[in-house]
C-alpha cells in the first residue's frame, strides 16, 4: 500500500505541505475508509501471529510497506530532522485518525500497544488494491 496522492478538492490550502498532503490523501475518501479498515485488520492479524499488538510504528509499517519514506514524500526544501519530525507528526496524525473512526484503539501515554477496534465490512478492507 502506497500513500495516498495529494488530490483534494474539498478546501483549498495557503501553502502546499507535501507531508499535510500525503495525510490528506490518505484520509480522503474512499479511500481513507479502506486505509483505516486496513489498520485495524493489520492490528487483529498482529495480535493472531505475535500474541500482542503492535506498536504504532509496527502498525505504520504494516499498513503501509514503504521502506524510504523520503523518496515517498519528497521534500527537499527540509532538513532531514525537519523530515524526520514531519514524519513523525504524520504517523501521529494517522494514528489518532484510525483510533477516531474505530479502527484500532489506542491510548497515548497508557501504553505502546494498539489494539483491534471494529472493522467496517463494507468497505472491501479484506481485499487489497489489486483485487
Amino acid at each position: 500500500m502506497s500513500v495516498g496522492e495529494d488530490r483534494y478538492e474539498s478546501f483549498a490550502t495557503a501553502v502546499e505541505d507535501q507531508y499535510f498532503g500525503a495525510l490528506l490523501g490518505t484520509i480522503d475518501e474512499p479511500g481513507g475508509a479502506f486505509t483505516a479498515n486496513r489498520a485495524g485488520l493489520a492490528t487483529i492479524e498482529w495480535w493472531d501471529a505475535h500474541g500482542t499488538g503492535p506498536t504504532c510504528a509496527e502498525l505504520i509499517d504494516a499498513v503501509f510497506e514503504i521502506d524510504d519514506w523520503d523518496a515517498t514524500i519528497a521534500d527537499p526544501g527540509r532538513t532531514a530532522f525537519e523530515r524526520h519530525e514531519q514524519l513523525e507528526l504524520l504517523h501521529r496524525w494517522l494514528i489518532s485518525y484510525w483510533t477516531r473512526v474505530g479502527t484500532i484503539s489506542f491510548v497515548p501515554g497508557h501504553d505502546d500497544i494498539v489494539r483491534p477496534g471494529r472493522i467496517d465490512i463494507t468497505t472491501d478492507a479484506g481485499r487489497t488494491e489489486a483485487e
